[in-house]
């Protein structure tokens, strides 16, 4: 799971999938046998997904505070471990809540491009928010757990892969959300 959040970054799914398929069939996905690929092999094996330099670097990283730390990061609170996340190389806002929401078990909204289209098309923005102001946004006005956080971004996905084509033609209505741009409190 941790290295697919890596190896997911600017590609898609298909691709992801070839490149985890070759890291199982090489290495079982065991930590050490992982970290002791040579580059040059960990880039070959990563390579379907694309930036697979830059991603051998990232994954590595990953891998060694896991190894190392995350046990130690368990105790951290959430505010604090994603200001440990983000500061790692190749771990971004999104990547950082998708661990927090996925593997450290967080209430935290990940606002991906799904999620952004979908708060645009129901006119919550009338233009692209940041990362940050779309986050804050949804975590201000609704408090979940990490279950209904995991499921909420499971759900935008799902509805973003399916309805990507017909997107601008859909039209949803939810009642938290009120017809001035706003969402109801």
């Amino acid at each position: 799971m941790l290295i697919g959040m890596i190896l997911i970054q600017n590609t898609n799914s298909k691709n992801t999938e070839q490149s985890l398929k070759n890291l199982r069939n090489a290495t079982n996905f065991e930590t050490d046998t992982i970290l002791k690929l040579p580059t040059k092999k960990l880039e070959e094996l990563i390579q379907p997904s694309g930036f697979f330099h830059n991603k051998a670097i990232y994954i590595r990283s990953l891998l060694t505070a896991y190894k190392n730390d995350f046990d130690n990061w368990e105790k951290l609170p959430t505010n604090l471990l994603r200001k440990k996340l983000i500061a790692m190389k190749g771990i971004g806002n999104e990547t950082a809540d998708v661990l927090l929401l996925y593997y450290f078990h967080r209430p935290v909204f990940v606002a991906d491009n799904y999620a952004m289209k979908l708060f645009i098309k129901l006119h919550v923005f009338t233009k692209k928010p940041t990362y940050m102001r779309l986050k804050t946004a949804v975590e201000h006005d609704f408090k979940f757990t990490a279950k209904q956080a995991e499921e909420l971004h499971a759900l935008i996905d799902e509805f973003g892969k399916l309805n990507s084509d017909e997107f601008n033609n859909y039209q949803l209505k939810i009642p938290y959300l009120t017809t001035n741009n706003t969402i109801k409190k």
